[in-house]
């Protein structure tokens, strides 16, 4: 009888669809990263400019980290952004486009990026920031990357190797480098 090791078990393929949801806490690291000097520099700065520096910045992380909150709050309830599997792609669970819609994926900077055939439209990954405008958002992609489906892994939850793997296993479409 085989068993598989730990080891072993790294070897073996995935199986079955990569669905993407919102990950990255990176704006919320950012701001306790900032935040945390600013409140104890407001302690240990008792007069002048440090002080009035020290407490403006303690208010404007006061707004910004609920802002973050809510945004990130926002963003985990829209569920699966992204799912890829073996008819396609489907982005916040509209209909998919089948992986012969594509002519490539690539990669820039770590960004992947879904490359449409000439005539075929791709939509936009959904977003919950604020003011958010998805043909806005699609026409800078487009502009930027040649594609409106692009897919940023420090927002998701899963990283660039694995969604690379996942279009190289389900679509078996060419992968470039941007």
């Amino acid at each position: 009888m085989d068993r598989i090791t730990v080891r072993g078990a790294a070897a073996l393929p995935e199986v079955g669809p990569l669905e993407l949801r919102a990950g990255g806490s990176g704006g919320l690291v950012f701001s306790l990263l900032v935040g945390l000097p600013c409140v104890t520099n407001l302690f240990t700065a008792p007069t002048g400019f440090r002080l009035w520096l020290a407490a403006v910045t303690c208010a404007l992380m006061a707004v910004a980290l609920p802002f973050l909150l809510v945004v990130q709050a926002r963003q985990r309830a829209l569920g699966v952004l992204v799912r890829l599997d073996s008819y396609g792609v489907s982005v916040g669970g509209g209909p998919a486009t089948p992986w012969r819609d594509l002519s490539e994926v690539r990669s820039v900077k770590g960004i992947v990026v879904l490359v449409p055939r000439p005539g075929v439209e791709l939509p936009v990954v959904p977003s919950a920031a604020p003011f958010n405008r998805p043909e806005r958002r699609a026409a800078a992609y487009v502009r930027r990357y040649g594609s409106p489906l692009v897919l940023m892994p420090q927002a998701l939850d899963a990283r660039e190797p694995q969604i690379l793997a996942a279009v190289r296993r389900l679509g078996r479409i060419p992968l470039g480098t941007g």
